[in-house]
């Protein structure tokens, strides 16, 4: 039999199998089934997301350093955009910002437009916002982040932008924005593979296993559970499987996205999720280089 823990991630014991569909919430419920393996599940990109701006999102209109001045106008920023995969421009990924509708609810502003998002992937935390904003229907004026550096775990987006670079007189946006939805990416484990239905702007993924008697008895450490690495980096799935465990036991699956809205971590970021299990799979001499 199968069981599935959230996540990406599933279980196999020595008696038979079964597929589990896993979302990005890392709880230890293992859902048992049939011997017989149901047909997997498709799941279409997750492009367009839609984002919500949180709220602490907020304009400044006024002067900047190293001009004397005072800030004119200031408010809570309220609306969203969504996001869509582009292209790489390695080392970063690409994404279409469209449908900008923000409004300044104080000050009687509404901002409409689009514009273009990147962020890098594996040693290159950094990001740039740059959208061409119309003010209450005017000609569109050009705001950009800079290359600035990442300051939030990826889907969520935490960026400043601006039209002079902060600079003298100037207006400029603070962005605080998620997917309205969980990012969800399913995974698969049949007999002979470990499989998962890639999005087209993650640019690889690592698979590990383990055992579950060794995480049940030491309390959930992945140190000293994890027992190899099926992929590294590999673009695309399926990965063949580890073989069967041995009777009376049960492995564990889980896999992680090399970048992208799927993020770049075992974890999901759950409350019920007990703590954070990747430095403890890295740490261990069978995780994935």
């Amino acid at each position: 039999m199968r069981g599935s823990r959230s996540d990406r991630t599933a279980t196999t014991s020595s008696s038979g199998r079964q597929y589990g569909s896993v979302r990005r919430v890392l709880t230890l419920a293992f859902l048992l089934a049939a011997a017989a393996l149901p047909a997997r599940a498709q799941q279409s990109s997750p492009f367009p997301i839609p984002y919500d701006l949180s709220p602490e999102s907020h304009y400044e209109e006024g002067c900047f350093g190293p001009c004397m001045g005072a800030i004119l106008f200031t408010d809570k920023v309220k609306g969203g955009f969504t996001l869509s995969f582009s292209g790489f421009e390695r080392p970063f990924i690409v994404y279409d910002v469209k449908d900008i509708g923000w409004s300044l609810p104080q000050i009687g502003k509404t901002f409409t437009g689009s514009g273009r998002y990147k962020i890098g992937w594996r040693g290159q935390a950094q990001q740039q916002l740059q959208v061409d904003l119309s003010e209450n229907g005017g000609p569109p004026e050009h705001f950009d982040s800079g290359l600035v550096p990442v300051t939030a775990p990826f889907p969520t987006i935490d960026i400043g932008v601006s039209i002079h670079g902060f600079f003298c007189y100037d207006k400029a946006f603070y962005i605080k924005a998620k997917p309205v939805r969980p990012v969800c990416m399913n995974m698969q484990v049949d007999p002979s593979d470990v499989s998962w239905d890639p999005f087209p702007d993650s640019p690889g993924y690592d698979v590990v296993f383990g055992s579950l008697n060794t995480l049940r008895q030491t309390g959930g450490d992945f140190t000293a559970a994890t027992s190899g690495c099926l992929a590294s980096g590999v673009a695309s799935s399926p990965v063949s499987s580890s073989a069967d465990p041995p009777v009376g036991e049960a492995f564990w699956y889980l896999a992680r996205a090399g970048g992208g809205v799927a993020g770049t971590t075992y974890d999901s970021g759950d409350p019920g999720e007990g703590g954070t299990c990747d430095a403890r799979i890295n740490a261990s001499p069978n995780a994935c280089p």
